[in-house]
Formats: C-alpha cells, structure tokens, sequence
C-alpha cells in the first residue's frame, strides 16, 4: 500500500515540532535529574557546614576537658549538644510524669510548648563516640547507612569522631517543594511545546507559500503558458530562486515572442525572392517576356540571394544547436586580417567611402582561428557598414593585440543607431531604424547574428557601441588560442 506524499508545510510543521519536542524532553529530563541531583548536593553540603561547625563548637568545648567529661555528665547529652549548637540555653531536665497523667517535661519558659524535633533532623542524625569506639550521644543507627565521619581533634589528638547519617530521600516540606518545581517544570516544558507546535505550522506555511507559487509558476511554464509575475518572499535562498524562475518565464516568453517573429520574417524573407522568380517565370510562360540573358541573369541573382538566405539561416540554425564547430589552424592575424579588408577597398571606393586600415607591414600576430570563419566575420561586418554607412563616409577598420587577445575595431561614419537598437542588432533578423536604410538593400537581417555566432565559438564576444564619428562602432575581441575548437 503506497503511502500518500505529505505536504512540504505538513512535513516542515512535523519535522520542526519533532525537534522542539525532543529538546523539550530531553533539557526536561536533564533539568528535573539535575534539579534532584542538585538538591540531594545542597542537602549533603549543608550537611557537612553543620558538622564541621559542630564539630568546631566540641572541639571548643573539650579544650579543658579532652575526655569529653562534660558530655558524658549530661542527662541527654545530645539535647544538651544540639542546644548550644543552635545557640540555646541548657534545659532543665523534664521532671517525671505525675501519677495517672501522660504529662512529661515541663512547658517551656516563654509560654510555648516544647518543640518536637523534626523527623530526621541533624540531631536524630548524629552520633558521638569516644576514641574507643563507645558512644557519647545520639542514637545507634544501621551500619549499612550512608554517613559522614569528622574527627574531634585536641591539641592535634583524635578524641571523638562526630557521625552524621546521610539525609534520606526527601520527605514532607523538602519532598514537596523538590515535587513542585518538577511539576513547573514539565508544565513549562508542555507550554514551549505548544507554542513550538504553533510557531513550527506558522513557519512551514510561511517557508511554503513562495515554493507552492514557484510550482503554480513552472506548472504554467510547463504547459506553455505564460508564467504569473512572483513577488520575492521567504528566505534569502526561495526569494533568489523566485527572481530565477521569473527570470526564466520572461526568457521563455521572449523566445517564443521571437520564435513566432522569426517564423513571420523568414516567411517575409523567403516570399520576396520566390515571389520575382514566379513572376518572371510565368511571364516567360505566357510569353509576355523573353529568356534573355537579361532576364536570366535576374533570376539567377534571386536564386543566389535566396541561396545566402538559406545558408545564413543553417548558419545561425547550427549555433543555436551547439554545433557551429571551428577548425583552428596557427596563422598570422595581421596578414590574413588585411588580405580579407582589401577586398572591401573597390566597394567602398565606388560608395565614396574611405576605407581606413593598419599598414600592410606591421608585427605579425601569431594566432590558431578558423580564417573561414574569420574571414565570413569581417565580410558581414565590412559588408553592414557599406550598406548602411552615407555618402561620402568613413569606415575606419583596426586590430591589435596584448598576447592574449586580439581586439578588432571597426567604426562608421553616420547615421547611427539609438539605444534601444543598440541591445538589438545581434538578434536574428532585425533591422535598425530605416535612416540606416534609405535606398539601399537591407539584407536579410542575418549577418550580425552570424557575427556574434562566429566570436562565440571562438570564445569571444562582440559589441555594438556608438562611434565618435556619429556611426556605429563594432568591437569584437578574440582570443589568440582559443581553449577548444567551438562549442
């Protein structure tokens, strides 16, 4: 039979009131031992003060007299022994009962009847016995009892040895008050067990309640809903992991806002270049035009665009999978860098565009890429540039390095970009604002994207800035040997 699953809150409240419910045992057992343990300690070091006082007030006593005459001459020397302990005058002795009455001593001086000694007292506990072994006061007691032996000493000479029976277990007022304080303590104990109860449920909801958001979050997440917004509660560990998961739905949302754009812009991308050439198609069908070498050249222009199309798309499409691998083979980074601008001088010449470079004689950078790669990098940057960059600009295109990185800067004259485009370039398929755009082909929006795939797998970065000569500044840093060869 399978057990149903408890909630998080009913285990947290049942594991939290165990504990408090076991120290509560635990510190309540210790306590009341201690508290017995403790008095039974109280008892015999009061014990021992008075017999080491007692003993004292004989030892004055027997200066004169180390025979200990003086209680041997005593009626009742332990009445005696026990008034001048306690500091009280000496009694006379009771005078016998009268014929046909049960009256026995006399009634005390101040009025009040005499006191009867408590029942286990100090005086009913103690003997006094000569050197010899014979005793000079008290009662006898069981051998087998616990007791305390002080020795009686005059002038440095054992006389007499003082016995004190150990005190029984506690009974009467003692017995009483010892009970009293264990019955406050186990009540104690039952109060800070119900308010750990209390506190333990409070706390279990409370730890709980971010964590039964977070499963009604990813439960939506995982129905491809959109997830609620969660407000930041709990500990410090639930409130990061709240701002993690909302983080997750806003990414997750932001995919799929851009998934569904994607699939309207490839559409848009793919219908331009497929929509001429059925045009020009049905036209030759119908006659209306003729299979030119004009016209066949048009078309073969589509084809190769719509053919870059689909390459920069399986480009993009294999990055995002992890795949887009590099093969690093060691070269000069100055020399293949300067080869691969050359062949954007005549373009840019024929823009009115001046192409600004390092000089072709300069230190080698030795460094281990993948110059296809490279080289697809620079021509979408250099080709991005010529597009958008107004007539007559500048493009200024420089590289360097520190040993570790290389560090590839290429800056355009205007128009710019704004802020906000500025976060956006690298997306798949965006365009900048249409300033950048007037009268010239757009491209298919891909070519940034391939940009930061290329530095990616290289494991580098790129950035987007703005340009001192009101254009855009690309940066891209590569490192020089890269750990692995792509992702």
């Amino acid at each position: 039979m399978t057990l149903p699953r408890l909630r998080i809150a009913h285990q947290l409240s049942v594991l939290m009131a165990a504990a408090v419910v076991l120290a509560v045992v635990v510190v309540a057992l210790l306590s009341a031992f201690n508290l017995r343990s403790g008095f039974r300690d109280y008892l015999k070091a009061r014990d021992d003060d008075q017999l080491m006082r007692l003993v004292a007030l004989v030892e004055q006593r027997s200066a004169q007299d180390p025979q200990l005459q003086w209680l041997r001459d005593e009626p009742e020397p332990m009445r005696a022994l026990m008034d001048a302990f306690n500091g009280r005058a000496a009694r006379p002795p009771a005078r016998p009962p009268r014929p046909g009455t049960d009256e026995g001593r006399p009634p005390r001086q101040d009025g009040r009847p005499p006191p009867n000694p408590a029942r286990d007292s100090m005086g009913d506990r103690l003997v006094i016995r000569d050197a010899q072994g014979m005793q000079l006061a008290g009662r006898p007691h069981p051998n087998e009892r616990p007791r305390t032996v002080r020795a009686i000493k005059v002038n440095g000479v054992e006389v007499a040895f003082a016995e004190l029976m150990s005190e029984p277990a506690p009974e009467g007022l003692e017995d009483h008050f010892l009970q009293r304080q264990i019955r406050l303590l186990w009540w104690a104990g039952a109060l800070a067990i119900g308010l750990a109860v209390l506190a333990a449920g409070w706390l279990a909801g409370r730890w709980s309640r971010p964590l039964v958001d977070l499963q009604r979050s990813t439960r939506a997440i995982a129905l491809g809903q959109p997830p609620p917004k969660l407000a930041p509660s709990g500990a410090q560990e639930i409130a990061q992991l709240v701002d993690d998961v909302n983080h997750m739905g806003q990414e997750l949302e932001r995919l799929a806002k851009a998934r569904r754009m994607w699939i309207a812009q490839i559409s848009h991308e793919l219908r331009t270049p497929l929509s001429v050439l059925r045009g020009e198609m049905e036209a030759i069908e119908d006659g209306a035009r003729q299979a030119t070498p004009e016209v066949m050249k048009r078309l073969q222009g589509e084809v190769l665009q719509l053919n870059r199309l689909v390459d920069d798309l399986h480009t993009l499409s294999v990055a995002d999978m992890g795949g887009l691998r590099c093969t690093l083979t060691p070269g000069d980074a100055h020399a293949r860098l300067w080869h691969m601008a050359q062949s954007s001088v005549a373009p840019a010449a024929q823009r009115e565009i001046s192409l600004t470079m390092p000089p072709e004689q300069a230190a080698a950078l030795p460094v281990a890429w993948d110059f296809g790669r490279i080289e697809q990098l620079l021509g979408n940057l250099l080709t991005n540039s010529l597009r958008y960059t107004d007539a007559p600009g500048t493009l200024d295109l420089q590289w360097h390095s520190d040993g570790q990185w290389v560090t590839l800067t290429l800056e355009d004259s205007k128009p710019g970009v704004t802020d906000a485009d500025l976060q956006e370039l690298f997306e798949p398929l965006f365009r900048a604002d249409r300033a950048r755009q007037r009268g010239q082909d757009s491209g298919s929006g891909l070519g940034l994207s391939i940009v930061r795939s290329i530095a990616q797998a290289h494991g580098g970065t790129v950035q987007a800035s703005h340009a001192a000569a009101g254009g855009l500044r690309m940066t891209v840093r590569l490192p020089t040997h890269p750990a692995r060869p792509g992702p």
